[in-house]
């Protein structure tokens, strides 16, 4: 999501696109709400995040409006199916939380969804850009709270499949939370996943070696686990990523160049033909010693990141395994962590069913329900459905979908909160960075490596790939 003040051309501008949002925020019915807007803190293609007052307790929250959730049905099942993880997931400290999903005034027609979040003021990769040093007790401190979380996602076989710092929010306290579960999956979802893993499904440098250049996966916990790695490294790296490759070729290139090339064994687990026979071709490489990238850092830290960063993700510790380790020994304790339940297959049993627009407006009004318990039990024994469409209508809409009529857009998540204490004051520092010069778009590479071999990590600027996060941030707001 972008941040409000990315396209417009004057302060005074801002001023009024800002005062718009706010007052257009509520006007779809809502049957009720409890909630005054503070400041419009984010805005993208298919909503707008608020902060807001609860009126109830004085709690600041964050308030998101998914705009248009029913125009397209495949974004209608993604955003459902987020919405009903965020609901079983919500016990852990270290996962997002959903406060509350605002009940429609008209609930045949409605077409907007608002979800209630608590509040956090920033993510990782922002403190990562920033001036802020991060010490070595406070790495410790957000890895283990990372890997408690994705542990507690892995006991409930839920896999993220898209961590990177975009997605882990952090406030004043050094508080972490898990977000944005746009790409995750249950381990009872066995079909292949069709998914092509371009820059804006999941970004390539927190990517496991696994999954790139490939076409589909079965999903595996240690898909989360490399990219705890990466991110482990990047606080480590002083804010500046391991591997930031400008396609996937050149990506599996800085890996071999950190972790050495990889062996035959290794290499069994590469499904794609094409990436398999390019690693074979990679000139012969040992592993390159962390403690000469990672300057200063804790042993026990770097021990701990090569055990993450393996290429086999048969060789990679689980989250419990690496909670369990020498780093966290004074942190860890057994006693303290939380098994999920797990997930009821039912819930999720309308992803596979071709569902109407009004049939999946019902789904959504049901798991609104889940958080107003009193107006369900009104409700009880009133069967919610709608009229399925004539199959003179169902013709029309099928000829539709083969004219191209249901294009699909890219997926946008669910809303991870993107705040600046100083949005005002670093406004003119934005004018400053939007003149001077749009940055090209670095798209996925062909299907030949071309002459990536020859590419170095160190040829890539720390410009550059400042300027790729940045984008890689706003694409996914």
């Amino acid at each position: 999501m972008e941040k409000v003040s990315d396209q417009v051309t004057s302060v005074e501008e801002f001023q009024k696109k800002v005062a718009k949002m706010k007052a257009e925020f509520f006007l779809p019915p809502l049957r009720a709400h409890k909630y005054t807007l503070l400041d419009v803190i984010g805005e993208g293609a298919y909503g707008i995040v608020c902060s807001a007052i609860d009126n109830t307790t004085g709690e600041k929250v964050a308030v998101k409006r998914i705009m248009k959730v029913f125009d397209e049905i495949p974004e209608a099942v993604r955003i459902l199916r987020e919405l009903k993880f965020l609901r079983f997931l919500r016990e852990h400290e270290n996962i997002i939380k959903i406060k509350e999903v605002l009940l429609p005034g008209d609930r045949d027609n409605f077409n907007d969804v608002f979800v209630v979040f608590e509040l956090m003021p920033t993510d990782l990769n922002r403190v990562l850009r920033s001036k802020i040093e991060l010490s070595g007790e406070h790495i410790r401190w957000l890895m283990y709270q990372l890997l408690r979380g994705i542990h507690y996602l892995h006991t409930a076989r839920v896999f993220h499949r898209d961590l990177k710092p975009n997605n882990i929010l952090i406030n004043a306290e050094c508080d972490l939370r898990i977000c944005d579960f746009g790409l995750a999956r249950a381990a009872f979802d066995t079909q292949p996943d069709m998914v092509y893993w371009t820059d804006y499904v999941a970004t390539r440098w927190y990517r496991a070696p696994e999954l790139i250049m490939s076409y589909y996966t079965h999903y595996s916990t240690a898909i989360d686990m490399w990219s705890a790695g990466c991110i482990f490294a990047e606080m480590l790296n002083h804010g500046r990523p391991l591997f930031p490759g400008l396609n996937g070729f050149h990506q599996l290139d800085l890996i071999t160049k950190v972790l050495g090339t990889p062996s035959m064994e290794d290499l069994q687990h590469v499904r794609n033909p094409k990436t398999k026979q390019y690693l074979q071709s990679l000139p012969r490489r040992a592993q390159r010693p962390f403690g000469e990238i990672f300057v200063g850092a804790d042993p026990r830290a770097l021990a701990l990141l090569e055990r993450l960063l393996q290429f086999d993700p048969t060789k990679r510790p689980s989250a419990k395994e690496a909670l369990q380790d020498i780093y966290f020994r004074d942190l860890y304790e057994a006693d303290h962590e939380i098994v999920a339940k797990p997930l009821p297959r039912n819930e999720f049993a309308f992803e596979a069913k071709k569902l109407s627009k009004d049939e999946i407006r019902v789904l959504f009004l049901r798991e609104i329900l889940e958080y107003h318990p009193d107006i369900k039990n009104e409700l009880q024994g009133c069967e919610l459905h709608y009229e399925l469409p004539s199959q003179a209508e169902a013709f029309r809409q099928a000829v539709k979908s083969k004219l191209g009529g249901n294009k699909l857009r890219n997926y946008e998540s669910m809303p991870k909160e993107k705040l600046s204490h100083h949005v005002w004051r670093a406004y003119n520092d934005i004018l400053v960075e939007n003149n001077s010069g749009k940055v090209e778009e670095m798209q996925e590479g062909g299907a030949e490596p071309m002459s990536l071999t020859n590419v170095d990590a160190e040829l890539v600027s720390e410009n550059e790939i400042r300027n790729v996060m940045d984008r890689d941030g706003q694409d996914s707001h």
